[in-house]
């Protein structure tokens, strides 16, 4: 079912407030005041075909975006075929998802997805390449362009400094989500272009995170060819993208962005 990580085996050690505060005693902000700068964050239920799935840790907005995102990043959806109903409950605490196949009854569920990591699983293996983008071809000024109007876009980013933004450009489409975790960010573009039919093939992901495996992963089952970052990839997700076909473009808006691989996607810039 697409390209994937390795299930977890354990989440650590959790830590009760009473060992928080005795460790080096730190200060425990006071948000009863409601002017300190918190990144919002809520615990979403995605109920797949009747049956409880996942539970996200993510910035409860745009959850029918983040929900048909996240399925279609793991290669759990293909298209919008696929879906006979998606909606998002009013205190938007849970969003549902009844496919036209009934996965839902056929597949494990995900249990808790924490905000800082995602659930994508990677094999040893990638099993298809990831299609060359037609013409035309962005430039490097092209995606720096387009990695400064995603961060001129984030809006939550600017209020609080503590969110992170992903945009998903296709010729004249460009849109932007936010997320206090990277990968919802990444699930909500690709959610809102999935709904909209953008074609994926001729598409670029931008994100303002690093680029973990699961990201590249995203990337592969969503068949984007150009991944980009501020930041930069990790070893695993290099090697992914390496085996993939992918793109992969790191310190975005840099002076000296680096094209780790396939820089033969990307046009050269005029008068090269």
């Amino acid at each position: 079912m697409g390209y994937s990580l390795p299930p977890r085996t354990g989440f650590g050690i959790l830590m009760t407030e009473e060992s928080a505060r005795a460790m080096n005693n730190p200060t425990i902000p006071d948000t009863s005041r409601g002017s300190l700068p918190l990144a919002p964050e809520a615990p979403v239920d995605l109920i797949l075909d009747g049956r409880p799935f996942a539970l996200l840790m993510c910035s409860p907005y745009d959850l029918d975006e983040l929900a048909v995102g996240h399925l279609f990043s793991k290669g759990l959806i293909a298209s919008k075929a696929d879906l006979l109903s998606l909606s998002v409950c009013p205190d938007m605490r849970s969003v549902h998802v009844k496919t036209a196949s009934g996965l839902g009854a056929s597949i494990e569920p995900e249990g808790l997805v924490f905000s800082g990591c995602g659930a994508a699983r990677v094999e040893s293996k990638v099993k298809a390449q990831v299609k060359p983008a037609p013409l035309p071809a962005p430039t490097l000024a092209q995606l720096g362009i387009w990695a400064a109007a995603m961060f001129s876009a984030a809006e939550l980013y600017r209020k609080t400094g503590g969110l992170h933004a992903a945009a998903l450009a296709c010729g004249s489409f460009f849109v932007v989500r936010e997320d206090v975790g990277r990968h919802n960010a990444v699930d909500k573009v690709l959610g809102r272009g999935f709904l909209d039919g953008v074609d994926f093939s001729a598409s670029v992901v931008l994100t303002s995170g690093r680029i973990a495996a699961d990201m590249a992963a995203k990337a592969v089952n969503a068949g984007v060819p150009i991944l980009v970052t501020r930041s930069i990839p990790t070893t695993e997700a290099y090697a992914i993208a390496v085996e993939a076909g992918i793109t992969l473009v790191g310190r975005i808006g840099s002076r000296n962005p680096i094209v780790y691989t396939c820089p033969e996607r990307l046009a050269p810039a005029y008068g090269r």
